[in-house]
């Protein structure tokens, strides 16, 4: 940008490829279109796909209808914020003109000051089963939510594959639980959600409590190894290339 003398004083609008305006009384001069480079670092393409991608994760959340982030801004602030340990998938640019999502393994689903549970996919009785660190006495009274998430794939123009995040919110009791018996053998025990769902390696599930509008931080437990095919060096330079490619390398 520069101040424009002589005839140009005069002018104001475009020019050829400059753009002549008046600001503050004095009248000034920038090239019409300012070209930016498209090439990223790693560290750039990194930055980008995870936002990128955390913006999907987003949109699916908000399509629940059950959003609980405190603590920042705005929740979508908190969302970002929190969710930065989940791999970072690397998905060309006009992948996320799909709205294409993945499944991640630690995930955030909500966060919030409520005392966390604690949860794994694991098995009672040979039965797949969401095991949690919570007692029927902690349980009665509770409010929770259970988020599950389920990947789905299907096949789009050529060979590239279209792949959706769907998110659904189960409201749960103490009822909707089994007690698993402890294995010190001291008579006490935790509850359990039994369902052959959780050995379904497509679909990840998150188990909050709510009171009053907030909620307890979870992450999503999943064995789903869909999104590996995302995190591969391949899978990285494909993502650049669909940027202009790399520039210098960036190394951790």
């Amino acid at each position: 940008m520069g101040r424009a003398k002589g005839i140009l004083e005069d002018i104001e609008g475009r020019i050829g490829g400059l753009t002549v305006y008046r600001r503050c009384g004095e009248t000034f001069v920038r090239p019409t279109h300012i070209e930016q480079p498209r090439r990223l670092s790693r560290k750039q393409l990194l930055l980008r796909e995870r936002q990128s991608h955390n913006n999907a994760v987003w949109r699916a959340l908000k399509r629940s209808g059950r959003v609980y982030f405190e603590g920042g801004k705005t929740p979508y602030n908190r969302f970002m914020s929190v969710n930065l340990f989940s791999p970072v998938p690397y998905l060309q640019k006009h992948q996320y003109d799909k709205d294409n999502a993945l499944l991640l393994p630690e995930m955030v689903v909500s966060d919030g000051p409520l005392p966390p549970i604690e949860y794994q996919i694991g098995e009672v009785e040979g039965r797949a089963a969401l095991l949690t660190d919570l007692t029927r006495a902690r349980a009665e009274g509770m409010e929770m939510l259970l988020y599950v998430l389920k990947q789905t794939v299907e096949d789009g123009p050529g060979e590239e594959e279209r792949f959706r995040l769907s998110i659904a919110v189960e409201e749960l009791g103490a009822e909707d639980f089994e007690e698993v018996e402890s294995s010190q053998g001291d008579g006490g025990g935790t509850l359990a959600l039994v369902g052959e769902r959780y050995a379904d390696p497509m679909m990840g599930f998150g188990l909050v409590q709510v009171k009053e509008g907030v909620a307890s931080h979870q992450r999503v437990v999943t064995r789903c190894p869909y999104y590996e095919r995302y995190t591969t060096e391949e899978a990285l330079q494909a993502a650049a290339k669909s940027y202009g490619g790399l520039t210098g390398e960036w190394r951790v």
